[in-house]
């Protein structure tokens, strides 16, 4: 029988090592096994994270238009109790925030300027979509107004009118701002309002008002744009 020579032994050595040197690295069954049961366990997680949120959202859309009907009934109180507990029990959905407005609104109408206010701050304060921020910065204005402070509710006006998302909800904006600023005394900053509406919104129904408002402010001699 043949033996291996010194230089042979090595290699012999290499290659009986190379199997078991290659099975330590695999992973072993269990490790797979407890792998691909994390990756279920995760899945079913996300899934019924998706799922619940779907159903809460689902959930508040029901309640608020219940909230809407009762108002439109005319029982403006039980109204406001229904969207308040909305805002309390939905937090993060998109009808709490509609809530949020259609309360405020509710408010206004009863005469609780006041109170819209404060509310209407601290919704702005958290940083709602625009399609929110948009109105609820118009009711602050509306609250504003209320409450005898012209020049600061055309700050809102103005902040509605940045934050819409609709070129004709802009030049509203911009209009009740310019009327504000009327009523504070300040011609100079109205007119420059329903100037802007006319220049950058020249397509938007608002804009026959703004002119005529203008107009006003010039006695019929509105110079050139």
């Amino acid at each position: 029988m043949a033996t291996m020579t010194d230089t042979e032994r090595p290699v012999a050595a290499a290659v009986e090592a190379q199997p078991a040197t290659e099975r330590r690295r695999m992973p072993s069954q269990r490790t797979l096994t407890i792998a691909a049961g994390s990756i279920v366990v995760l899945a079913l997680v996300v899934w019924m994270f998706v799922t619940s949120g779907r159903r809460k959202e689902d959930f508040a859309n029901q309640a608020l238009l219940q909230a809407r009907l009762t108002a439109e009934q005319g029982n403006l109180p039980l109204a406001a109790t229904e969207l308040q507990r909305i805002i309390d029990s939905y937090r993060g959905t998109g009808a709490a925030q509609d809530a949020v407005i259609a309360l405020n609104q509710v408010r206004l109408i009863n005469g609780q300027s006041d109170l819209a206010a404060v509310s209407l701050r601290e919704f702005l304060a958290s940083n709602p979509d625009p399609k929110y921020a948009a109105p609820a910065n118009g009711m602050l204005a509306a609250a504003l107004e209320n409450a005898g402070r012209p020049a600061d509710a055309a700050a809102a006006y103005r902040r509605a009118s940045e934050v819409a998302t609709v070129e004709y909800l802009k030049a509203e904006y911009l209009v009740e701002a310019g009327r504000a600023l009327k009523a504070a005394g300040d011609t100079a900053a109205a007119q420059a309002a329903y100037r802007e509406v006319l220049t950058r919104f020249p397509n938007a129904a608002a804009v026959t008002e703004a002119r005529v408002r203008l107009a006003e402010l010039t006695d019929g001699k509105v110079q050139p744009l």
